[in-house]
């Protein structure tokens, strides 16, 4: 049986019998997944407030990507698994957590998107301006940043029920600003990336005795970026089916294959809340 409703401005297609394998899955992952994504980020946040060493700008913003993680993990993989109430038809509870749902993902999943462009920015300055770096770059900006990044996203997301009462119109405006976000994150950390390996060929290069000092600075410019790297395909690898099944939603419509998708990609965007903290873990000593 297939019940084509509303809750505000968000699609409702019940076609619970198609579904019920899918929504099972989907549930149990994100069931252990949330306790996951809330312990890992919780001890890299715990870590970083607790070790003063830690307290510079690209682990600012690497804390803040990981309380966007925990924000995931304590709201919208729960909410998510909750509304699959719809295998039982109880339509209240599924717009209610669905709303939480859709409201939370979007915007702590839009504000770790939209972190990394100020990741790759820094990891710049830190590079090609590291004369100038702490002088350009500090913890204030950093947080101010990340403070006016959470802002946007929350009123976005507001508007979506207040002012774009249309669905569509909210994600012909979200979507763009998302997709653009990687794509001018990508641009700045080739060419840190590139950088860093010829200081590293140089070093290699050097007498060991008489570089050393200048071999580990430039050691631990390799490990941040690297870092962050693994970060950025992470969050491309997750994101870009997303969007591609949100532009087959805006041609087809709420479909059940559209929906099935749906599920799935928003179960794999969830997961990677998951996988960060160990990339954290593994790629930076300090936190470590």
């Amino acid at each position: 049986m297939q019940m084509n409703s509303s809750c505000f401005n968000l699609d409702i297609n019940f076609d619970i019998e198609a579904l019920y394998t899918t929504n099972i899955v989907t549930a149990v992952v994100n069931s252990v997944f949330s306790l996951t994504a809330v312990l890992g980020n919780f001890v890299i946040i715990m870590a970083y407030q607790r070790t003063p060493s830690l307290h510079c700008p690209a682990n600012t913003l690497l804390c803040c990507l990981a309380l966007s993680d925990f924000i995931v993990g304590l709201l919208a993989q729960p909410s998510f698994v909750a509304h699959k109430g719809e295998i039982q038809r109880n339509v209240n509870m599924y717009c209610a957590t669905r709303i939480i749902t859709e409201t939370a993902g979007y915007i702590a999943c839009g504000v770790s998107i939209l972190t990394l462009t100020p990741i790759s920015i820094e990891r710049y300055f830190a590079v090609y301006f590291h004369l100038r770096y702490k002088e350009i770059v500090t913890n204030f900006r950093a947080l101010e940043t990340v403070g006016i990044l959470w802002f946007t996203m929350s009123l976005v997301a507001g508007a979506r029920f207040f002012s774009m009462k249309d669905g569509k119109k909210f994600k012909t405006v979200t979507i763009p600003i998302l997709f653009s976000s990687l794509i001018i994150t990508i641009s700045p950390y080739s060419r840190v990336y590139m950088q860093v390996r010829r200081h590293q060929r140089c070093i290699q290069d050097q007498e060991k005795s008489a570089r050393i000092k200048s071999s580990e600075s430039r050691d631990a410019e390799r490990k941040s970026v690297v870092t962050m790297t693994d970060i950025l395909g992470l969050f491309v690898f997750s994101n870009e089916p997303m969007i591609a099944v949100v532009i087959t939603h805006k041609v087809t419509g709420y479909t059940r294959s559209v929906k099935e998708a749906y599920i799935y990609v928003s179960t794999i965007v969830f997961v990677c809340s998951s996988i960060n903290p160990m990339i954290y873990c593994w790629r930076t000593t300090e936190i470590r």
